[in-house]
């Protein structure tokens, strides 16, 4: 699973994840960035457990850097203007 983390501030974000994760979470962004194309707008929710979902882990993978878990990570696509 990916895990996407704060600094102590909220300032950064980091995302850590194998390559197949990485290219998994590459593929839903295309597919976000198609449905936005299309309809205007699209969204997308990835969770950890705790949260009600499975895209996320809810253990920390990062460097020193990380503070805390993101449990609910939502991404949007709008249409160019």
């Amino acid at each position: 699973m990916l895990s996407v983390e704060k600094d102590k501030d909220a300032e950064q974000i980091y995302i850590h994840g194998s390559p197949e994760q990485l290219r998994w979470l590459a593929n839903r962004l295309v597919a976000i960035a198609k449905e936005a194309e299309k309809s205007g707008q699209a969204h997308d929710h990835f969770m950890t457990e705790d949260w009600g979902g499975n895209e996320l882990t809810n253990e920390l993978m990062g460097n020193s850097e990380s503070h805390a878990i993101i449990n609910h990570l939502i991404v949007y696509g709008h249409a160019s203007k």
